[in-house]
C-alpha cells in the first residue's frame, strides 16, 4: 500500500492525515494548539507548535503499514517566524490574524497591480515592518523570514524555501512573475538576503530528518496556502470554477490561467496550487465564526425565516474600503418573540448573502462560472450550499467531506511521478443542490446589504 502523509496547520489546531495513494484517507488526527492573543496581536510559541505537529503525525501514522511515497504540509497564510543565523527561532511566531501592521500598510498603497493585494494590516509585509521599527534588536538578529509552512518544511528537512502562494498572500510577491517583488522589498528594508528561494506547490524540497514519525529520507514536498489546497481538494483547479471555502472565515476564489488585474481593485490575486494557475480571491469575513458561536449557545433547528432579524456579521463585498471600516457586528430587530432558530437563520443568511456577493464579483471579472463549489467545515451540514443555491439562483456543488488530504496526496503524486496511481487533480464533487428562486430572498438580501452599509457608515470599526 502506497501512502502519503500530511500536516494541515490552522490557527487553533494541527491536523495530521494519511491517505492511500489512489484510495481513501486511512488516518486523521487533530491536536490543539495555543495562540497568545493580546489586543490586536496574535502570536504562537514555535517550539510548542512544532511539538504538536510531531505528536499529531506520530499518532496518525503509528498503526499504518505501507510504503511511504512522501510527506507534505499546508498552513494558514500570512503567519511567519524569524530565524537567526543558526536557524533558531527569534521570539514568538506571528499569525495571520495579527493586525500589528496597521500603521505600516502605506507601503502597499498603489502596489495592487504588482502584488495583487490591496493594503491590509493582516498582510505579512506590514507586520514585518512593524517588527523592524519596534523591535530593532530582534530584527537585527534576523537572518531569514519564513512563513509558517516554510518553517515546518525547514524543521523537517533543514532546507529553506518559500512556496509561492505564501509570498503572494504576504503582499511580498510580484504575482505575475510568481516570485519576490524585490524592488518593493528592498525599498522597505527587507533585503533579498532575508528571503528564501521561491518554489511552486508540489516541489520536492528535501528528505525528512529523523524524529518525524515517518522513515528518515522520506521525500518532503512543498504544499501551498490552506485556501488553495482546500479549493484543489474540491476540484477547484478547473478554469473559472468558483470555490467557496467555508470555515470561520470564508474565502471565495476562482482559478484562472491569467493573472488578471481588476479595474475596481477588489479581489486579491495569488498563485494557485498548479504552476500555470492563479487564484482570484475575495472573502466574506468571519460569518462562519458567528454561526459556530451561536451553535455553542443554542442548539436549535434552523427556522424557515429569520422573523425579521438581520445579522450584520459579514462584509457586504470584499474590498479595501469595506475591510478597513467594518461595521460593529450586530443582530438587528430582535424581539422577545425571537426564537433561537430565527437567529440561526439570520446568521446563515448573512453568510450566504456575503458569499453570493463574492461570487457575483468574480463573475464580473472572469465571466460566469461553470460551477460553484462549496467546501469547508462550516458547510458540512449542507445548509449553506443549499441556501446559496437559492440566493444565486443556480446549481451549487457540495463537497460533503472536505479534506486537504486528497489535494496533498495529488501534489505529492505529481511531484514524484505517481500518475499511474492517483489523479493529479481531484474531481468536482457529485453532490449538488438545484437552483432555487432568488426572488424569494431578494427583499431580505437587499435589507441585509443596506443594514451592513448603514452601520459601517455610522459606526465603523
Amino acid at each position: 500500500m502506497l501512502l502519503v502523509a500530511g500536516l494541515d496547520v490552522g490557527g487553533s489546531s494541527v491536523k495530521a492525515w494519511v491517505q492511500q495513494v489512489g484510495g481513501p484517507v486511512v488516518a486523521s488526527v487533530t491536536v490543539p494548539t495555543v495562540t497568545d492573543r493580546q489586543g490586536f496581536r496574535a502570536e504562537f510559541e514555535a517550539a510548542a507548535w512544532e511539538t504538536a505537529c510531531r505528536q499529531a503525525l506520530s499518532v496518525a501514522t503509528e498503526d499504518v503499514a505501507g510504503e511511504w511515497l512522501g510527506l507534505t504540509v499546508s498552513s494558514l497564510r500570512q503567519g511567519f517566524v524569524l530565524l537567526d543565523g543558526s536557524g533558531e527561532v527569534l521570539g514568538p511566531g506571528v499569525l495571520n490574524s495579527d493586525r500589528r501592521g496597521a500603521p505600516y500598510t502605506r507601503v502597499l498603497e498603489g502596489q495592487h497591480s504588482l502584488t495583487g493585494h490591496w493594503p491590509a494590516p493582516e498582510l505579512t509585509l506590514p507586520k514585518l515592518l512593524c517588527v523592524k521599527a519596534e523591535e530593532p534588536d530582534r530584527w537585527a538578529g534576523t537572518a531569514r523570514v519564513l512563513f509558517l509552512h516554510d518553517w515546518l518544511v525547514h524543521a523537517m528537512t533543514g532546507e529553506q524555501v518559500t512556496e509561492a502562494s505564501y509570498a503572494c498572500a504576504g503582499g511580498m510577491a510580484d504575482v505575475a512573475r510568481r516570485g519576490w517583488a524585490h524592488d518593493l522589498l528592498e525599498a522597505c528594508g527587507v533585503g533579498a538576503g532575508l528571503l528564501a528561494p521561491v518554489v511552486e506547490a508540489g516541489t520536492v524540497v528535501g528528505s525528512l530528518r529523523g524524529g518525524w514519525a515517518l522513515p528518515a529520507g522520506t521525500p518532503v514536498v512543498s504544499g501551498c496556502g490552506d485556501t488553495q489546497l482546500a479549493a484543489m481538494g474540491a476540484g477547484g483547479l478547473i478554469d473559472a470554477v468558483v470555490t467557496v471555502v467555508a470555515g470561520s472565515s470564508t474565502p471565495v476564489l476562482a482559478a484562472t490561467h491569467t493573472p488578471v488585474t481588476d479595474p475596481l481593485g477588489r479581489p486579491w490575486i495569488s498563485t494557485h496550487a498548479a504552476p500555470d494557475l492563479w487564484a482570484v480571491e475575495g472573502n466574506a469575513g468571519y460569518p462562519g465564526s458567528f454561526c459556530g458561536w451561536w451553535a455553542g449557545i443554542a442548539d436549535a433547528p434552523l427556522a424557515d425565516d429569520p422573523g425579521g432579524v438581520v445579522a450584520v456579521t459579514a462584509v457586504e463585498r470584499w474590498s479595501q474600503p469595506t475591510w478597513e471600516a467594518k461595521p460593529p457586528w450586530s443582530l438587528l430587530h430582535l424581539s422577545p418573540a425571537t426564537t433561537p432558530g430565527q437567529v440561526r437563520r439570520a446568521l446563515l443568511e448573512a453568510h450566504a448573502f456575503s458569499v453570493a456577493a463574492g461570487v457575483d464579483d468574480l463573475a464580473r471579472l472572469l465571466g460566469p462560472a461553470p460551477h460553484v463549489v462549496v467546501t469547508g467545515g462550516a458547510a458540512r451540514d449542507g445548509e449553506l450550499p443549499a441556501l446559496l443555491a437559492t440566493v444565486l439562483g443556480r446549481e451549487v456543488l457540495w463537497d460533503t467531506e472536505p479534506s486537504a488530504a486528497a489535494a496533498g496526496t495529488a501534489l505529492v503524486a505529481r511531484a514524484l511521478d505517481a500518475a499511474q496511481a492517483v489523479q493529479h487533480t481531484p474531481p468536482l464533487p457529485q453532490n449538488r443542490f438545484p437552483a432555487g428562486d432568488p426572488a424569494s430572498l431578494g427583499e431580505r438580501r437587499s435589507q441585509w446589504t443596506q443594514s451592513v452599509a448603514t452601520l459601517r457608515a455610522v459606526a465603523p470599526s
